[in-house]
């Protein structure tokens, strides 16, 4: 395999949106990830899909729901083996600030005291992404 492997991101788009802002104000949120990803080998693309979970610890009730999918495609032939480990954490830094600005602005919107999403470390999510990874050999 060649070790110059690049990628990019082609597009990205939300697919499900939910807000609930019937929280106590002051409210303890806690963040969820889970990512997952198909690999397309004919067309040498990876679709990622990355939901966000934001919830109120103190109702145990879901505040933010977002579901996004990205669509990133390699610049030179891979293999499912092949995806370089590099790749798993960086296409899921490359999207989250667009699901970032999309939480803020939404909940701007709903003229409640926007919930904004901290920068956070994704490379604790890289395992998780590998192993929901499967492969459309098609």
């Amino acid at each position: 395999m060649n070790n110059e492997v690049a990628f990019k991101l082609d597009t990205y788009r939300f697919q499900k949106a939910s807000l609930n802002f019937d929280i106590p104000s002051k409210a303890e949120l806690s963040i969820n990830f889970m990512p997952s990803g198909k690999f397309y080998k004919k067309e040498n693309r990876y679709e990622l899909s990355f939901d966000v979970l934001v919830t109120c610890k103190d109702t145990n009730s879901t505040v933010i729901s977002v579901s996004c999918i990205a669509s990133f495609t390699f610049t030179s032939e891979v293999t499912f083996n092949d995806i370089p480990d590099f790749f798993y954490p960086n296409s899921l830094a490359i999207l989250f600030p667009y699901i970032r600005a999309f939480v803020s602005t939404i909940s701007l919107q709903a003229n409640v005291s926007p919930i904004i999403l901290p920068t956070v470390n994704l490379m604790g999510l890289t395992g998780k992404l590998r192993k929901n990874t499967s492969i459309n050999e098609g």
